[in-house]
């Protein structure tokens, strides 16, 4: 029953389901795997966004204290007006830059007002299938890149078993409200030794949302990360649904120095459990026969989820084949970074990296503001070099103007939902906030 109310609760999630309009396919673009170059700043200085000098046990009082204020609609969104004011003056510092172009938000994934060209260079949205040359998403040839989108959920335990016996370590790309309605499972995904990514916090399309929701959806996904690992700094994101633009990039590369990670091949296998579903076991099986004994240049980058008993089985029936073929397969993170998937910490089980963190515990809700304030604009679309087009299909609209899955309902929340090992859920529970002077933000990021 438990789990069938968490479940249901999950199912709510005005933007948790994925679109049957979307099509995930990738587009082959001619390019290296791994550049020697990169222009994502390794030595970023995101780690004073989070500092602090204690970190609550998963699950406690204190720790669930550290989830976002929500919005005064009894919704699961991240209330704006109350965010850190670090991150506003480093998404501020970031604007003043130039380095966030004005793109306008789209009404759908792909779907920009006035006509704009989703595939032009200003704008290079992943939702059609625009690679960026930042963008992430092949591996090195004869290497197979694990990584599950999603969790945690109720098979997040299933799919941690089977990789265990294999030991095999896969890329986590978690959903910060998923974490908090499957607490278990998400202390499970903790001790299992994986790597953890960012999938934003209400799993929205990013694309439609304005710049300080952006900023919300990243920054509070990478703080329960960070606060339930000992104050590791996650280095890696996945756009909801693929939908990211130049805006979206920049946001997360210069406020929070994460970089993005697509893939090459999709299963669809979110769809599994749709009615009527999107895709069939077999249909994966075939998928995975074709991809696992093709060509091993480039690897592959495959997306997968841990939605449901059936996506997590598909896994498991392909996996003997990955390892037949000859396939390579490590943690996703691992094979796009030799840094692994922290800027601060080798791994999941490495030391912290104290150098450029604060001490500081916070004390309520002072440092928090309306971050509506003091955001410049620029009259022109400003885009980041190098970008380019792919040449993929533009998903159908929908006539709402949002996915067909992701519709304008939300949970009501007001304490934790069961299963979750007891914590409670405060309606105003407040982050212990970083107090940091726009002054210091301010040069600490112009400095990048």
């Amino acid at each position: 029953m438990l789990a069938a109310v968490t479940l249901l609760l999950l199912h709510l999630l005005p933007a948790h389901g994925h679109s049957p309009a979307h099509n995930h396919a990738h587009i082959m673009i001619a390019r290296n795997a791994l550049p020697n170059t990169w222009f994502q700043p390794r030595d970023h200085a995101v780690h004073a966004l989070f500092a602090r000098d204690d970190f609550p046990a998963v699950g406690s009082d204190a720790w669930v204290a550290s989830l976002p204020p929500f919005t005064p609609d009894g919704s699961h969104t991240p209330d704006i007006t109350k965010l850190p004011q670090a991150w506003v003056d480093a998404y501020n510092a970031a604007k003043a830059a130039g380095n966030i172009p004005n793109i306008p938000q789209s009404t759908t994934g792909g779907q920009y007002p006035n006509n704009l060209d989703p595939m032009s260079t200003e704008i290079c949205s992943s939702y059609v299938k625009c690679r960026a040359p930042e963008d992430l998403f092949n591996v090195p040839d004869g290497t197979l890149g694990l990584n599950f989108d999603d969790g945690p959920t109720e098979v997040t335990g299933q799919l941690l078993d089977f990789l265990k016996t294999n030991n095999e370590i896969a890329t986590q790309f978690v959903i910060g409200y998923s974490i908090q309605l499957n607490i278990s499972a998400w202390q499970l995904l903790l001790d299992s030794g994986h790597d953890l990514a960012v999938h934003t916090w209400s799993h929205r399309q990013l694309t439609t949302q304005s710049d300080m929701e952006v900023v919300s959806e990243l920054g509070w996904s990478m703080n329960i990360i960070y606060l339930s690992t000992g104050g590791r700094v996650p280095r890696f994101w996945r756009p909801p649904t693929g939908d990211a633009d130049n805006r979206i990039r920049a946001i997360a590369k210069y406020v929070f120095g994460m970089e993005m990670v697509v893939w090459n091949q999709d299963t669809l296998d979110w769809g599994l459990t749709d009615t009527p579903p999107e895709t069939t076991p077999a249909t994966i099986a075939g998928q995975m026969n074709t991809w696992l004994n093709g060509a091993k240049s480039p690897g592959l980058m495959i997306l997968e989820h841990e939605l449901s008993n059936l996506s997590v089985a598909a896994f498991m029936a392909a996996y003997p084949l990955m390892k037949s073929a000859g396939w390579d397969v490590q943690s996703a993170a691992r094979l796009v970074s030799t840094n692994g998937a922290y800027r601060n910490s080798p791994g999941p089980t490495g030391a912290v990296t104290a150098a450029g963190l604060l001490d500081f515990k916070g004390d309520g809700p002072a440092g928090t503001t309306n971050s509506t304030e003091n955001i410049s604009s620029s009259a022109s679309a400003v885009k980041p070099p190098g970008s380019v087009s792919g040449t993929g299909t533009k998903p159908a609209s929908t006539a709402s103007g949002a996915s067909a899955k992701n519709e304008s309902a939300a949970a009501p929340i007001s304490s934790s939902p069961a299963g979750t090992g007891g914590a409670i859920r405060l309606n105003i529970a407040w982050f212990n906030v970083l107090v940091l002077g726009a002054g210091a933000a301010s040069v600490a990021y112009m400095m990048l």
